[in-house]
């Protein structure tokens, strides 16, 4: 699922940096197991990863391990 749906203006990123978003998204929902039905759950982690975009983290894995790393900390 693209992240687009979660961004409040498409043209903020460039189309490659929206893929790398996209992508960042759906690898931290599945080691998350966080799952398409979960639509909570998924603007949750889209609008970390969109916040991190906006401070100008734009690789996928950054972006991934990024979200991770903060939502192990949270549940510890």
């Amino acid at each position: 699922m693209p992240i687009r749906q979660h961004l409040p203006d498409h043209h903020a990123f460039e189309p490659h940096h929206i893929t790398a978003m996209s992508s960042a998204l759906e690898k931290v929902c599945a080691e998350l197991r966080i799952y398409a039905g979960d639509r909570h759950g998924r603007e949750i982690i889209a609008a970390r990863i969109i916040d991190l975009a906006r401070n100008g983290v734009f690789d996928a894995d950054a972006l991934r391990d990024r979200v991770l790393k903060e939502s192990r900390s949270a549940a510890a």
